[in-house]
């Protein structure tokens, strides 16, 4: 069995983390002066005016003039990328890092250690949110694409 695991809106994530006025406020992390750039991620709250990653910056700023737009501190979103594998390499040997906040565990065999598969994946997302303060959608299935998939599904 495969798991797909993400970290909801990461960098966006972090930033709510370290500055707590933020949470729940629409932000996009990739550019906060001029108009040059490309959005890096965005919170959901911004995406419900349609930003998204890879979007220019000066179109975002059309989208939602009133995000709040931040450059992004990435040393720390790359430590608490490092503590998010770290633990993911504690429920399976076998971790493909696709991106800073995604990942593919191979997770057959790992239940006599830690159950069953929807338990492996409510463990690790309780282990992620508890060491990190971030929040992780995991999808499970036979194979990389299935597990993607799943995981996509369930997406906030």
């Amino acid at each position: 069995m495969i798991a797909f695991c993400d970290i909801d809106a990461f960098y966006a994530s972090v930033e709510e983390i370290l500055r707590p006025e933020l949470k729940g406020k629409p932000i996009i992390v990739g550019g906060s002066s001029g108009i040059k750039g490309v959005v890096a991620t965005a919170s959901y709250e911004a995406r419900r005016y349609g930003v998204h990653s890879g979007m220019p910056i000066f179109q975002a700023r059309k989208l939602c003039p009133y995000c709040i737009f931040l450059d992004g501190n990435f040393r720390i979103y790359e430590e608490y990328s490092r503590k998010f594998f770290n633990i993911l390499e504690e429920f399976s040997p076998i971790v493909e890092h696709t991106s800073v906040d995604e990942a593919y565990l191979d997770i057959t065999g790992c239940e006599r250690l830690f159950g069953t598969p929807p338990e492996i994946g409510l463990m690790i997302k309780r282990r992620v949110f508890e060491e990190t303060g971030l929040k992780v959608t995991i999808g499970i299935g036979i194979s990389r694409a299935v597990s993607k998939m799943a995981a996509d599904t369930v997406k906030p």
